[in-house]
């Protein structure tokens, strides 16, 4: 891996983007951000960055621990073979994951597990012992997997999926329980799950569908019956072009549609939906990312009539945020290390070059003190 140094020159421009973007410099390369009730107010919570490392010719896809990601060589389209890949022992050679095939890598919270697929298959991988259990999701002729979402695991022993009659549980034996069947014309594009407290085994499991529709639906796990649905999912938000919920379930991160070509970066309360935080606006916000202790909040803001296009990284408790890259990546994932110190956003063709011959891959690492 190679440090990426800054030069004077972006030096420069992050000071002038900087000052156009934000209110309130401190001097210090952080300034506060317009929100005006932020969850938590604390004195001097900032976030500085420290460094940013540099990874050509791979794009990271995941965190196998604090000092080692998972990655590919490949443009994501060809579903090409994992690697792990050491940012403490750089000269090592790449360790082959055995894994083939894949354009999505979700680890466990724990890491002892993963979740991997592409459009059509998927399977968990036993970290301990790289055995590989195929998920149930052939209906006998078609798959019913819907390869472009993501999904997001329910603790250790389960995960919530996007298949094509809606959403359901896969099992670490492969098996799939079908806990929402939506009708035809809705089908989920975004899905992400958070502890629910109230019951035992409970979680929230949030989606938005194609019309832009933010829902909660409650599910149960456990090892004594399968996994289950409890009532109808609940409407919590309309015009919702992104979002993102907090590790412990109490925040939302959204991206509302405003206007034409507007859109809000706001926070919301779950127990408080029809109080929400502006927190920044543009054209585009997407990609919101909390960091696993939830201090921090990542975000992808395209503005370039303000002057505030860029990656930027929020503290959640003073509102105070920092611009890390003036790259506004909307479409990679930023991924948080497990320790919360360290984001991690990849790019394919970081030089515009788009032609598919020539497709090039850049993993850029975001070291905070």
């Amino acid at each position: 891996m190679q440090k990426n140094r800054w030069k004077t020159r972006l030096g420069i421009a992050v000071m002038i983007v900087m000052l156009a973007a934000v209110t309130g410099c401190n001097g210090n390369g952080s300034g506060k951000v317009t929100v005006k009730t932020p969850p938590i107010r604390e004195a001097n919570a900032k976030v500085e960055l420290k460094r940013i490392d540099r990874q050509d010719d791979s794009y990271g896809l995941a965190w196998l621990s604090d000092t080692e990601i998972i990655s590919t060589k490949s443009p994501l389209w060809k579903e090409s073979e994992l690697y792990a890949h050491s940012l403490i022992k750089e000269k090592d050679p790449d360790r082959r994951l055995g894994v083939e095939n894949a354009i999505t890598v979700n680890p466990s919270p724990l890491r002892t597990h993963l979740f991997v697929s592409n459009r059509m298959e998927a399977s968990f991988v036993n970290m301990k012992d790289g055995i590989k259990t195929p998920l149930d999701i052939n209906d006998g002729t078609y798959s019913i997997l819907n390869g472009d979402v993501r999904g997001a695991w329910l603790g250790e022993e389960g995960y919530v999926l996007a298949v094509t009659y809606g959403l359901g549980i896969a099992e670490l034996d492969g098996r799939i329980t079908p806990i929402l069947k939506m009708n035809g014309r809705q089908f989920p594009v975004k899905v992400e799950s958070a502890p629910d407290k109230s019951i035992p085994d409970g979680y929230l499991v949030y989606f938005i569908d194609q019309a832009h529709s933010l829902y909660k639906l409650r599910v149960v796990t456990g090892t004594q019956s399968l996994p289950m649905s409890k009532g109808e999912p609940e409407l919590i938000r309309q015009h919702v072009a992104d979002f993102s919920v907090s590790p412990d379930g109490n925040h939302l991160a959204l991206s509302v549609e405003t206007g034409d070509n507007n859109n809000t970066l706001t926070l919301m309360q779950r127990d408080a939906p029809l109080k929400e935080t502006i927190v920044a606006e543009g054209r585009l916000a997407r990609q919101m990312s909390w960091s696993p202790d939830g201090s921090k909040l990542a975000y992808s803001l395209f503005n370039l009539e303000r002057g505030s296009s860029g990656l930027y990284v929020m503290d959640t408790k003073s509102g105070y945020m920092t611009l890390v890259s003036l790259y506004p990546n909307l479409k990679s994932l930023l991924v948080w290390s497990p320790d919360s110190n360290l984001l991690m956003m990849s790019q394919e063709n970081p030089e515009m070059n788009l032609t598919t011959e020539n497709t090039k891959l850049m993993t850029e690492i975001y070291r905070f003190k």
